[in-house]
């Protein structure tokens, strides 16, 4: 084999290792950004004698695309089954019921977004217990990229 044979072989396998490893470079940057920008969904219950609030905490770096915020009567229940929160509750409770229909909303990083709050006598937390007990709070969320993410959490008020 001549030398101009030697440097055509070598450089052709020097640009194919440099083609793969720009491949593979470029697919753990995609995969990293990925996950940087996802969203992380808590649940907060503060429930006292005569106060609820409940709240949601984007605690992730990207943010969080609420599709749908519904209770499920049992956690393997499709989303579909459940029932919106705003219709739970009934509106002669002293409570704001802050979001009542959730086509699309986005809740920024290390943001808190308040569902349900409000100061109740005790016949009316009463009530409420008895309305949301066994009920669990289901939030469909999205990402910047689509892809789907759930939370679910018990009430056990």
């Amino acid at each position: 084999m001549d030398t101009a044979t030697g440097l055509l072989i070598t450089t052709a396998i020097m640009a194919l290792g440099a083609i793969t490893f720009a491949a593979l470079t470029m697919a753990f940057d995609r995969s990293h950004n990925r996950k940087t920008v996802r969203p992380f969904c808590n649940i907060h219950n503060k429930v006292t004698d005569t106060e609820i609030r409940i709240s949601i905490q984007n605690a992730g770096m990207g943010p969080m695309r609420i599709q749908k915020i519904v209770l499920l009567k049992n956690q393997d229940d499709f989303l579909h089954v459940g029932i919106p929160l705003g219709q739970v509750l009934s509106f002669e409770l002293n409570c704001d019921v802050f979001i009542q229909h959730t086509d699309e909303y986005v809740l920024a990083s290390l943001c808190e977004l308040n569902l349900i709050q409000g100061i109740l006598v005790q016949s009316e937390m009463t009530q409420l217990k008895e309305k949301l007990n066994g009920y669990y709070l289901c939030i469909e969320y999205t990402d910047v990229y689509d892809d789907i993410y759930e939370q679910r959490s018990l009430f056990s008020l």
